[in-house]
C-alpha cells in the first residue's frame, strides 16, 4: 500500500509519468525502424530535442509533429477502463475498450503493428492469446502499462499490470516486464531517489526480485541491464549496449530502463536519447519518458514540447481522473 495520501509533489510527478509518457511516444515515433547512425544523418545538429514530422526513411515518414502513437494510446484506454471500474481491473471493461480502438480509424493509423493488432483482436473475441513466439513476447502489453504506477496502490497496481497483459500476451514475459514498468512508476511517485550509484543498484535488485517473482525468463534478462554502464555520473552518449532495439519486451524493457538510469539527472536528455536510439524508439522513448517524468515531475517539461503535444484535453482528463482515485 502507499502510504502519506496526495501531495503537491506527487500530483506532479502522477502528471509527469503521463506527460512523459505522452512526449517520448511523439517525439520516438519520427524515426521508428531507422538504425541509431541513421537517425544521427538524417535529423541533424539538433538530434531529434524537438518534434519533427517522420523522417523520409523511417516506418512512418507521415507521422505529424507532436502525434502520440498507438502505445500511448493504448495506455489511455488502459487507464480509462480502470477508472470506469473504480480505480479496479475489470477485463470486460478493459476488452470494451479495445474493441473501440479496432474500429478507431485514429488508432489504426497511429503506427499500430500487426501483432499488436492481432493480440488485440484475439482478447476482443473471446480467444486465449497466443503462444506464437513474436506475438507473446511483443512489447505492447508492457509498454501501456505506465498509467498504472500513478494508482494509489501499488501492490494493487502491479496486480493489475499482470492481469491486463496476460489478457494478451501469452507468455509470462510481459507480464513481468509491465509489473517492473508499473512500480517502478510507482516508486518514483513515492518519491524513491536515484542520486547515487548505490541508490541504482537497489532499485535494479528490488525490481529483479519483482521480475523474478513472475518470470525467470524476463529477470534474467533484467539481471543484464547494462553491465557496461557506468552510473556515478550522467552519460554524454548512447553506449553501444543501448542502440537499436528490437521490439522484443525482453529487450524493449531492459534497454528502456537503462537509457533512463543513465540519463536520470536530466529529464530531456534521457527521452531524447531514447528517441534517437534506433528502431522501436516510439516504445523505448515512450517508456523512458514515463519513468523520467514519474521521478522529475510534469513542471521539468518544456513549454515547446507540451504546446504541441496531441490529445492534450484527454491527457488532462485522465490525469484528473487518475488523481481523483486518491481522495
Amino acid at each position: 500500500m502507499t502510504g502519506n495520501g496526495l501531495t503537491g509533489e506527487r500530483t506532479d510527478k502522477i502528471k509527469g509519468a503521463i506527460l512523459g509518457a505522452a512526449c517520448g511516444s511523439a517525439l520516438g515515433g519520427s524515426c521508428v525502424g531507422l538504425n541509431h547512425k541513421a537517425i544521427l544523418g538524417a535529423a541533424g545538429v539538433a538530434v531529434l530535442q524537438d518534434f519533427v514530422p517522420g523522417l523520409t526513411r523511417s516506418r512512418f515518414p507521415g507521422h505529424r509533429v507532436g502525434e502520440v502513437r498507438s502505445d500511448f494510446l493504448l495506455g489511455l484506454s488502459l487507464a480509462e477502463a480502470v477508472v470506469d471500474a473504480g480505480g479496479r481491473f475489470d477485463g470486460a471493461v478493459l476488452r470494451k475498450r479495445f474493441k473501440s480502438l479496432l474500429e478507431d480509424g485514429e488508432f489504426l493509423n497511429s503506427g499500430v503493428g500487426a501483432l499488436c493488432l492481432a493480440s488485440m483482436r484475439r482478447m476482443v473475441d473471446g480467444l486465449p492469446p497466443s503462444v506464437d513466439r513474436l506475438e507473446a513476447y511483443h512489447s505492447a502489453g508492457a509498454a501501456r502499462a505506465f498509467p498504472l504506477g500513478c494508482l494509489p496502490d501499488r501492490s494493487e497496481a502491479v496486480r493489475i499490470a499482470v492481469e491486463q497483459a496476460e489478457l494478451t500476451h501469452g507468455n509470462r514475459s510481459v507480464a513481468a516486464a509491465a509489473a517492473v514498468i508499473t512500480d517502478s512508476i510507482a516508486s518514483f511517485v513515492e518519491g524513491t531517489s536515484l542520486e547515487s550509484e548505490d541508490d541504482v543498484r537497489a532499485y535494479v535488485s528490488s525490481e529483479f526480485d519483482l521480475a523474478r517473482s513472475i518470470d525467470g525468463r524476463f529477470a534474467d534478462f533484467w539481471d543484464d541491464v547494462a553491465p557496461d554502464l557506468d552510473y556515478s555520473r550522467q552519460a554524454t552518449d548512447l553506449p553501444y549496449s543501448l542502440v537499436n532495439v528490437q521490439a522484443s519486451v525482453n529487450e524493449c524493457v531492459p534497454t528502456a530502463v537503462g537509457i533512463f538510469l543513465i540519463f536520470r539527472h536530466d529529464l530531456e536528455a534521457a527521452i531524447c536519447s531514447a528517441a534517437i536510439a534506433g528502431g522501436e524508439t516510439d516504445t523505448v522513448a515512450l517508456v523512458v519518458g514515463s519513468l523520467a517524468g514519474a521521478y522529475h515531475g510534469a513542471s521539468r517539461f518544456p513549454s515547446r514540447w507540451l504546446e504541441k503535444l496531441s490529445h492534450r484535453e484527454q491527457i488532462e482528463r485522465v490525469v484528473k481522473d487518475l488523481l481523483s482515485l486518491w481522495a
